[in-house]
Parts: structure tokens; C-alpha cells; sequence
């Protein structure tokens, strides 16, 4: 109930109107007060209120540290930087279940965990804000600022100007670096990401896809640590399983595509949940086999959404796109243990739940446009651009000039170090 609450926060769109660096600031301080200050609680009500406060910021914090991270990083790298998010996220799980299996008393288990997230919020405010983020915001000069530090740390001798970067006029550009009282940008919301009917069929997509993955991903995860044996070490190897799957995960996005990757797994995600059906449940190890081979094929689907997700939109509701995407995430994360349960009723139902919700999202992702090798998009004809690749349709009126991918490239080629040097 809490992590529904907490996406409800970031759907929003409050971080996307702060900035990146403030709320992730915000989110990894709050962790650390939150997590330790559970360790002091001594009834149950406190408990819950303190543990509400650690879900809404911890689950915050991923989705702000996932765009941050995207809107900083080049097209050739950041495949394989957003899945390094989720391989860590993943050694996470693995380190809970070693603090767990070490440290058998709640209170010290629960500090030490809350301990580790002291060195970054110690040093995270030495983090500069996103350059895309200043750019829709209309903050040149703070911009231009970031440019030149990009620059000396490139070896770039000529640094370029915002006048290069971003498609607006030069005039526009120099007015708004000398005007520090501009009126502020529209502010978005949730209602945003119907914009029309082409973004709201990609909204729907794309929310039914995060809803999917993490029901997916947690019947899977409670399926094997049900299984009896050490649940340390049934939690350990959940986590270890997904350092696989995020690497085949990287490579397909990189090699076809990241729809071409999402579509098939997804589908043998849903192949598998009717092999977990079909195999007697004498075979146990046969079935373990199995739920494991569910996890990685749902877990690649599940890592590859958010930078998908990410990319599906611009700068002006990319934050917003990726919370409310969150915000479907947890409640899939709800709603599955609720799934588990209908084993009672049927020991297969969770999985034909799952079955049928991947096989169905998997059809629906056919409708997304691929976003392999394109810049991040910073306005809404460019992201509608995307649609007008699929379908193969020409409107001029939201024709983008050859001009900005070239800019938009240079950016990204900038936050790389791509420049040539001296």
C-alpha cells in the first residue's frame, strides 16, 4: 500500500519540475534518516509510519537516479549504463540476503543497510544538474556552465555554445541567458502523457508493460523462495539470476533493437508460465528449473522498460513518463501476492495470470516504435516523430528540421568525451 502511495507522489511529476540533482539529494537523505530511524522504532504503529515514509523515497529515488543517469549519458553508451543500474540493483538483493543471513537481529540488520547509503549522501551534491533538464527549463546560462566544465574534463579545447546544442533561435537563446526573470515554463502533469491519441496508445502500451513485468517479476521471485530450503539463499540466487539476463538483455537491445527484444521475451515468458502448467508437481526440481527460467525471461523485459520508457518521451515529461511507469510497477508489486495466493483456489493460477498478461503486452509492444540508436527526444513533434517511423506516414507539420538530430547528437557526443582533441 505504501509503494502505491509512493508512486501516486511521483506521478506528480514533482522531481521533473525540481530537477533531477534536488530530489535525488532529497530521496537518498531521506533513505538514510528513514531507514535508520526504523531501527528506533518501538511499536508497531510507528513502525509502519516510519516504513511508509522509507518506501515512497527509496522507490523515488531509483526512478530519479534512472533518468538522471539516461539524460547523462551518450547513444552508445547508455544501454549498457541503465542496465549496469539494474545489475546493481540486483547485487542489492544479493547483499540483503548476506546481511540477512549474518546479521539474525532486525534493528542491526536494518542499520546496516541504512548505513550504506551514507557515503553518497554525503557527496551528492556535488552532482550538476541534467544539461537537458536546464535546456527545456530555459536555463542557458547554468547550461552553459555545465558545457564548459564537460568540455575541460573532455580535453575539449573549443567548447560549444547553447546556441549549437539546442534548435532555438540564436536571439532567443542570448535573451534568456541575459534574463533571469523569465516567466517560468508550463508545468506538466499526469494528463501530459495523453497528449494525444498516438502518445496516449503508447502511454497505455507502455503502463500495461510495467504493470506485466513487475507482477511477473514478483510471482516468480515469491514462487522460488516458497520452495523450501534457505530462503537466504533461495533470495540470494533471485538476485543472481538477473545478472545474466540483464547482459543477454544489453546485448539484444544493442544487436536488434529494444522493442525487437522487449516483444520476444515476453512472449516466452508467457510460453513458459503454460511449461510451469503442463510439468507434474512431483518434479521439483524440474519446476524450479523452470520458474527460475521465468524470472530471466521476465526479468529482462522488466530491466529494458526503463530506459525504453525513457526514450519513448521528451525531456519535458521523461521523469514524469518513467514515475508513472513506476507507479504501475508497484502496483503489479501489490497486486502479486494477492496472485500467489490464488494458488489456493487452483495451484496454476498465478501462473495463467502472468501468462496472459505477458502474451497480451507482448502483442501490444508490436505498436511502439523502435528508439535503437535515436537521440532523446526534447520536444513532443520529435517524440511523435517516432511514430511516424512505425507508420511509415509523412506529416509535415511535425516534420523536425535536419538540424536537431545533428545538435541533439552533438550533446550526447559532448557528455561522452567524442570531441576530438587538440
Amino acid at each position: 500500500m505504501a509503494r502505491n502511495f509512493e508512486l501516486l507522489f511521483e506521478s506528480l511529476g514533482h522531481f521533473g519540475r525540481l530537477g533531477r540533482r534536488y530530489i535525488l539529494w532529497i530521496t537518498s537523505t531521506g533513505q538514510f534518516i528513514f531507514g535508520i530511524a526504523v531501527a528506533f522504532t518501538f511499536n508497531y504503529n510507528s513502525f509502519v509510519i516510519v516504513r511508509f515514509l522509507l518506501a515512497m523515497v527509496s522507490s523515488g529515488y531509483l526512478v530519479v537516479v534512472f533518468v538522471y543517469v539516461t539524460e547523462y549519458t551518450g547513444i552508445k553508451a547508455r544501454t549498457w549504463a541503465s542496465m549496469h543500474i539494474h545489475s546493481f540493483f540486483a547485487v542489492g538483493i544479493m547483499v540483503v540476503a548476506l546481511v540477512g543471513y549474518l546479521a539474525r537481529t532486525w534493528w542491526v540488520y536494518q542499520i546496516c543497510l541504512s548505513v550504506a547509503t551514507l557515503p553518497f549522501v554525503l557527496c551528492c551534491w556535488m552532482l550538476p544538474e541534467t544539461l537537458l533538464w536546464l535546456l527545456t527549463e530555459g536555463r542557458y546560462e547554468e547550461a552553459q556552465k555545465i558545457i564548459n566544465v564537460m568540455a575541460r574534463w573532455n580535453k575539449v579545447s573549443t567548447p560549444c555554445k547553447i546556441a549549437e546544442l539546442c534548435p532555438m533561435q540564436d536571439d532567443l537563446v542570448n535573451s534568456r541567458m541575459g534574463d533571469h526573470d523569465s516567466s517560468p515554463m508550463k508545468k506538466h502533469n499526469i494528463l501530459d502523457l495523453f497528449h494525444n491519441w498516438h502518445i496516449a496508445r503508447r502511454t497505455i502500451t507502455v503502463w500495461l508493460i510495467w504493470f506485466t513485468g513487475s507482477l511477473g517479476y514478483y510471482v516468480f521471485s515469491l514462487s522460488s523462495v516458497n520452495f523450501g530450503g534457505s530462503e537466504f539463499l533461495n533470495l540470494f540466487l533471485i538476485g543472481a539470476v538477473e545478472l545474466p539476463a540483464y547482459a543477454i538483455a544489453c546485448l539484444g537491445m544493442e544487436k536488434i533493437g529494444r522493442r525487437n527484444t522487449l516483444i520476444p521475451f515476453l512472449i516466452t515468458s508467457a510460453v513458459i508460465c503454460g511449461i510451469v502448467m503442463l510439468i507434474p508437481q512431483d518434479f521439483n526440481t524440474l519446476s524450479i528449473s523452470a520458474n527460475m527460467a521465468g524470472k530471466f525471461a521476465i526479468g529482462i523485459a522488466f530491466g529494458l522498460i526503463y530506459l525504453y520508457t525513457a526514450e519513448l518521451y521528451p525531456t519535458v515529461v521523461r521523469s514524469l513518463a518513467v514515475g508513472s511507469g513506476s507507479m504501475m510497477c508497484r502496483a503489479g508489486s501489490v497486486v502479486a501476492p494477492f496472485c500467489v495466493y490464488l494458488s489456493s483456489v487452483w495451484i496454476f493460477f498465478p501462473q495463467l495470470i502472468v501468462g496472459i498478461m505477458a502474451f497480451l503486452s507482448g502483442v501490444l509492444t508490436l505498436m511502439l516504435p523502435e528508439t535503437l540508436g535515436k537521440p532523446l527526444t526534447n520536444t513532443w513533434a520529435e517524440a511523435a516523430e517516432l511514430d511516424d517511423q512505425v507508420t511509415n506516414k509523412s506529416h509535415s507539420e511535425k516534420t523536425i528540421p535536419a538540424q536537431n538530430d545533428s545538435t541533439l547528437e552533438k550533446m550526447e557526443m559532448l557528455n561522452q568525451g567524442a570531441r576530438g582533441t587538440d
